[in-house]
């Protein structure tokens, strides 16, 4: 397992640890967004009673059983991510950032059996998005501390337990020793480094970090509508991981506080590749042809995860008015880290009013507890270190965390072949003793024919954040805001 270093945290859902497997992570993949159809995403999302579009097959499954033709889906999307971050005392900065992706891709078949009460049998593949992960966030300013003193305290307490350079963390520590940003004294031997009694200098420092990639669900779901009142289905669920993430941090003395530094440079670069499986069930009963009401289960997600990461560190000191300093690498095969996560269960119930010809007015409850997330680090490398750090890890979630309310709210406007559609998602915050809500609005519109429609969707996300580049480093505020932008292609046959 790789030592916790550098973390961030976006839009209270992407989780970015370079260089660990953290409390902070497990949000990356637990804490969804779902895209989907441009229809359901325009509706909020709030399909569970509804069915009949291919966004719930990730959500309620047994909504595959209304549907009555065989259907394909295509659904290309947008995506535009802006970020405020600032330092305490500090002015924000904004970065922006924009996507192309494809948020769902998906074939449905429609059988009428030959019984008497079974009304359809359907089966339906695809690709529904789970969530996105194309950001970028950057700020500058003035704060007291810096990470070099984490650094050197762990090449204390490694010399200390008889240790020696070579043993070292090679991504982190070793390279500011190898920088000379830790160094031996000549005559002592003793540990030295230029923050010795300044360790709370105000220093400069800014950091850049660039997440891309995204969490597709592909789905194999099965429904059937009995006698036009109950719809059952099931949906094996298998996520495919493909996550990046690039930082660079500086600290730099612009103000000759600390004698002898004058700036260092820290990158790092992750890469977490992985897939997973679950299984969905799910049920809508028709109380009356105008009212429905639904409720579905998810079982936890098992996650094997791959990090691939690699760092570099640069340090630049002068002496007697000399300047010194040079880059610094990590070894040159990359390190590399298996292991297993499961996320939480979740359940849902849901109602909606359907108005003959008019529309539908349409809600959904989803309950989730984050505490449940779980690392498993010794499945694929048993050994006593790293039980000891998988018990560590998930205690600290324990800790972390809560369980949460999702809310989802939606409706539809029926106007001949057009449609108008608006909703409101309000997602419990995961973190231990926060309350209230992120909220995402959404809006959309679609012509609907006999074989052939088209449906545009927004979502617009609005969440705060924190970002701290070490441990004990001053807490960076974020102000995030998301727009997603969908458009369905779709084809009855």
């Amino acid at each position: 397992m790789k030592k916790n270093f550098l973390s961030t945290l976006f839009f209270c859902l992407l989780a970015a640890t370079l260089l660990a497997q953290t409390t902070g992570d497990v949000l990356r993949y637990s804490y969804l967004q779902p895209g989907g159809t441009a229809r359901f995403l325009g509706a909020g999302g709030a399909f569970g009673a509804l069915g009949a579009e291919f966004g719930v097959l990730s959500q309620n499954p047994a909504g595959i059983a209304l549907f009555r033709t065989n259907e394909l889906v295509v659904t290309p999307s947008l995506r535009f991510s802006s970020v405020d971050a600032s330092l305490p005392g500090n002015i924000a900065l904004n970065d922006k950032k924009s996507s192309f992706a494809f948020d769902n891709f998906g074939l449905l078949f429609n059988t009428t059996p030959k019984g008497k009460h079974w009304k359809t049998v359907n089966f339906g593949i695809g690709l529904n998005r789970q969530n996105n992960y194309n950001a970028s966030i950057f700020y500058e300013g003035n704060a007291n501390g810096t990470i070099m003193n984490g650094l050197f305290q762990d090449a204390v307490s490694t010399f200390n337990n008889g240790g020696n350079a070579g043993n070292l963390y090679p991504f982190d520590t070793k390279l500011a020793f190898d920088a000379d940003a830790i160094y031996q004294d000549a005559t002592t031997g003793e540990l030295r480094y230029d923050f010795t009694g300044n360790e709370n200098a105000n220093l400069n420092r800014s950091q850049a970090i660039n997440t891309y990639g995204k969490m597709n669900e592909m789905v194999i779901s099965f429904g059937g509508n009995y006698d036009e009142k109950l719809m059952v289905g099931a949906t094996v669920g298998i996520p495919f991981v493909n996550y990046r993430i690039e930082g660079e941090y500086i600290e730099e003395d612009k103000a000759g506080n600390v004698e002898v530094f004058d700036k260092l440079t820290y990158t790092e670069y992750l890469r977490t590749e992985g897939v997973g499986v679950n299984l969905k069930l799910g049920v809508i009963y028709k109380v009356s042809q105008a009212f429905r009401v639904g409720a579905a289960f998810h079982t936890p997600t098992s996650l094997s995860l791959t990090d691939t990461y690699s760092n570099t560190f640069a340090y630049e000191y002068s002496v007697n008015g000399v300047g010194y300093g040079g880059d610094v690498f990590s070894p040159d095969v990359d390190g590399v880290s298996d292991y297993k996560l499961r996320t939480p269960w979740r359940a849902s119930a849901s109602a909606s009013a359907v108005i003959r010809k008019m529309g539908f007015i349409s809600a959904d409850i989803e309950i989730v507890d984050y505490t449940n997330n779980r690392y498993n680090f010794t499945g694929n490398a048993p050994s006593q270190q790293n039980e000891i750090e998988e018990r560590a890890a998930n205690k600290a979630i324990q800790r972390a965390y809560q369980q949460a309310i999702n809310l989802r709210f939606g409706g539809e406007l029926v106007l001949n072949q057009f449609r108008l559609r608006g909703g409101l998602n309000l997602l419990g915050k995961p973190e231990a003793g926060e309350t209230g809500f992120n909220k995402a609005f959404t809006a959309g519109a679609g012509v609907r024919g006999e074989s052939f429609y088209l449906d545009l969707g927004w979502r617009r996300y609005m969440g705060k954040g924190a970002v701290s580049p070490y441990s004990g480093a001053p807490k960076v505020t974020t102000e995030n805001v998301t727009n997603d932008i969908l458009l369905t292609l779709g084809f009855k046959f």
